[in-house]
């Protein structure tokens, strides 16, 4: 077990009990560090969610996100959007290996692809909702709560 560390929250003086390490993550400086390396992508759910399934983990983001890819391309996915919205996120499915995942203090994800795909979603500020979450191993969840901080839960 790491060694836990207090901290304030980047709103105001509250202060917070930080682990180092949960099941699933690891505590870095502005970040927690998902041990979702080398999982591949079992299933992608699309609903008014986009959810990749891991062996481990589930990754639901609820926000519109960025998808980039190493030739420079970029598109916009809008979860619950139509067709033409959702089509990049679709070779994702089954194929692909997840090579790194962190959960930034103010509330982004990023989630890179072992071929250099990379997934980012920023919380909106003034969004009245979730803009992702995580769950994994022995009870993980990190949500992305509105306003772009994060609330964690799990086994130390």
């Amino acid at each position: 077990m790491g060694r836990a560390r207090v901290e304030l929250s980047r709103k105001g003086a509250v202060v917070a009990y930080v682990p180092a390490s949960m099941s699933g993550a690891q505590r870095s400086e502005g970040y927690w560090l998902l041990e979702v390396s080398g999982q591949l992508i079992l299933q992608l759910v699309l609903d008014f969610q986009v959810t990749l399934v891991l062996e481990h983990f589930r990754i639901t983001i609820e926000e519109s996100f960025v998808l980039e890819h190493p030739d420079g391309t970029s598109h916009v996915v809008k979860p619950g959007g139509g067709f033409d919205q959702l089509s990049p996120v679709l070779p994702l499915s089954r194929s692909k290996v997840i090579s790194e995942g962190r959960a930034f203090d103010d509330g982004r994800l990023e989630i890179v692809i072992q071929d250099g795909i990379r997934l980012s979603v920023v919380p909106e500020s003034e969004s009245a909702y979730e803009a992702w979450n995580v769950t994994g191993p022995d009870g993980l969840l990190i949500v992305s709560t509105p306003g772009g901080e994060l609330a964690l839960w799990g086994s130390s």
